[in-house]
């Protein structure tokens, strides 16, 4: 997944990003717990994280009392399109099964 992210994105970690946030059940999410998600460095994500926030794929949340950000997802076939890079059918694509044929391959 990291050399087709490298190739297409430029950005090692962008793909497995995008595949978690496209997984993420309520669209919800925050940087520390996709970094927690795919055991990846808050320090490596904010850049792919960022591009995701300017190319609008997500968008943050009103700031609430809390010491996280949270974004949400945007509808977009971009996340469609993540798991045909990471060469997933939207048939096998469902919650978690991209980190498991992943590693088998």
């Amino acid at each position: 997944l990291r050399s087709v992210s490298r190739t297409v994105f430029g950005q090692l970690y962008r793909l497995e990003l995008m595949l978690e946030v496209a997984d993420s059940e309520d669209g919800i999410i925050c940087l520390t717990d996709l970094s927690k998600a795919l055991d990846v460095t808050m320090s490596s994500l904010q850049r792919p994280f960022e591009c995701l926030v300017v190319s609008a794929l997500i968008s943050p949340l009103p700031d609430a009392d809390s010491r996280f950000r949270y974004y949400t997802r945007n509808p977009s076939a971009a996340w469609n399109w993540a798991y045909e890079l990471a060469g997933l059918s939207d048939r096998v694509a469902q919650r978690g099964i991209w980190k498991a044929v992943a590693e088998s391959a």
